[in-house]
């Protein structure tokens, strides 16, 4: 018998708290702070692109709040029958009140 799950990957609290966009315009006032990547490969048709998608946008979150930035700005988002592939640009913007 063969078993097969995905893995996923967690989305970590830090992680959760950046924001992503494709609009160059929400980072013209912020700091730069690095490049960041997420990719994930694809397991089991379309179901697995949409979970690969997903990992590969968490990675990207936890690595930016890792580098201890806040947004990040979408500079590549590919999703094919591979998988998914995110390369984006991290910036720590100030906080905005409501």
């Amino acid at each position: 018998m063969l078993l097969s799950g995905c893995v996923t990957t967690t989305l970590t609290p830090a992680g959760g708290k950046v924001r992503v966009t494709g609009n160059p315009e929400a980072v013209r006032q912020c700091q730069f702070i690095g490049e960041v990547l997420g990719r994930d490969r694809m397991n089991g048709g379309m179901m697995g692109q949409s979970a690969a998608e997903e990992n590969a946008n968490r990675r990207v979150r936890n690595r930016a709040a890792e580098m201890g930035a806040n947004v990040v700005l979408l500079v590549t988002d590919t999703t094919g029958f591979s998988g998914s592939v995110k390369r984006g640009e991290a910036y720590k913007c100030g906080e905005t009140k409501p």
